[in-house]
């Protein structure tokens, strides 16, 4: 199964991928969506992928050119000639008599006009070595695009990361806003009972305010991030959107473990390495292209009796003509192109080492945030459980009396506030396995079959 996106390029999919989208048909945002099916309706119409698909299409065109390319371009030339020189139209010829005779004979009068079919300077190797690098700038154009579709899955998978972390804290500052409104009825009811003073009530409102800013702010960012992801998907703003955020973190990691993945496997699945490596092939090609110009072009034609020739004979003959094209002296640019290509490919043998040397770093990065995130949110786990237990004893102290009821609430707060952080730094830890997932090559891997784009 191919999906085709707005910009008309075909998306080769995995098998998994493409029957969900045969059994899917066309794109309705009304039902839930989950991680799947918004990558779906991504490749379908978003307008992040229209770029590089158009590339693809225009090398196509590049391409057929160059195959049409393989045949020498014939043009059609006529012309007019008002007036020509003067002639008598007569020859005098002698008869083979005894004695010779001499007599006049008239002489056909060429026509007017002129008519000729001619073709350009044509050179079979060059216009065949063009096309086989026509045909690799085609299919760096593919590859290129599926890179762009790697790009744009782990985006889009950075986004549900970032809304289902969203959601949660919207949910934990709900109930810290209720702790808060809690806390400040039970102030205003002891200074009813003159237990209490004015300025523990505007402490008490004081906080309530700023956890009603706070959830103001998160909705504000949900909001945000739900349009973000509206406007990748390529749908209207007025369109309905609804997401299943269950289990977000196993809808875009799957069964993939950070731990397993290697770097061998990140170079063998790299696009950009592929990418760089048609364009050293390309290069050859440049090279030989280069030779075949020091190579003479043909020419071919076929035409009238020139109308200006006084000696030419008349009548609607025509007569075909073939010649050579000899490059002569140019001052030896020809020959410094070819120096010229052949020094571009050793740098571009140099720059693939370069770009192993940068996938390394990106990967030895890549594997270090994930540790650190790790580490960060194995702290802040410890954290919550901390402020988890300190809870229990307020709650075991507020049921003896030994405490009041401010003193307990401020210990169910600072649990959600331990589980916002802990959020926070699941989302971080689950985005940066997502990095790593991208960088790897599985991501693109489990979405996109590469096989479908060799032809």
């Amino acid at each position: 199964m191919v999906l085709v996106i707005t910009a008309g390029a075909p998306l080769g999919l995995n098998p998994s991928a493409a029957r969900a989208a045969e059994e899917s048909g066309k794109a309705d945002t009304k039902r839930v969506l989950d991680f799947q099916e918004a990558v779906r309706i991504a490749l379908q119409q978003s307008p992040y992928f229209a770029k590089s698909a158009l590339d693809i299409d225009l090398s196509r065109l590049d391409e057929s050119d160059s195959r049409y390319g393989l045949l020498p371009s014939v043009s059609f030339r006529t012309r007019y000639y008002v007036n020509r020189p003067s002639n008598n139209n007569v020859d005098v010829v002698t008869l083979p008599t005894n004695p010779p005779v001499v007599v006049n004979q008239s002489r056909a009068v060429p026509q007017a006009y002129s008519l000729e079919f001619y073709t350009d300077s044509y050179n079979p190797l060059e216009a065949y070595f063009t096309l086989q690098a026509r045909k690799l700038v085609t299919q760096m154009a593919k590859f290129t695009h599926i890179q762009v579709i790697c790009e744009g899955i782990q985006r889009l998978g950075k986004m549900f990361l970032d809304l289902q972390a969203l959601k949660e804290l919207v949910d934990y500052q709900n109930k810290i806003n209720d702790l808060a409104r809690k806390n400040l009825e039970y102030i205003e009811n002891r200074v009813s009972l003159g237990t209490a003073t004015s300025l523990e009530v505007r402490v008490a409102r004081q906080e309530l305010e700023v956890a009603q800013a706070e959830k103001k702010r998160l909705e504000s960012s949900q909001k945000k991030a739900r349009e973000n992801l509206k406007s990748f998907l390529g749908l209207k703003p007025s369109e309905e959107l609804s997401l299943d955020l269950h289990d977000v973190r196993r809808q875009i990691l799957g069964t993939f473990d950070s731990n397993t993945a290697t770097l061998d496997q990140a170079k063998s699945r790299s696009f950009e390495l592929k990418v760089h490596e048609i364009r050293k092939q390309l290069q050859t090609y440049n090279i030989t292209v280069a030779k075949t110009r020091l190579l003479p072009s043909f020419i071919a034609g076929v035409q009238n009796p020139d109308p200006l020739s006084l000696t030419a004979g008349g009548g609607n003959n025509l007569f075909f003509s073939v010649g050579l094209q000899v490059p002569v002296w140019d001052g030896l640019k020809r020959v410094r192109n070819i120096s010229r290509q052949k020094a571009i490919l050793k740098q571009f043998g140099a720059e693939k080492d370069l770009k192993e040397m940068d996938l390394s770093d990106v990967w030895e990065a890549a594997q270090g945030e994930i540790q650190e995130a790790a580490s960060v949110l194995k702290l802040s786990q410890g954290q919550e459980e901390l402020t988890r237990l300190k809870e229990r004893q307020a709650d075991i102290s507020y049921q003896s009396g030994s405490i009041q009821l401010p003193a307990y609430l401020e210990g169910q707060k600072a649990v959600l506030e331990a589980k916002k952080a802990t959020v926070t730094k699941a989302m971080d830890y689950h985005a940066a396995v997502l990095k790593l997932r991208y960088i790897s090559g599985d991501l693109g891997h489990s979405y996109v079959d590469q096989s479908s784009w060799q032809n």
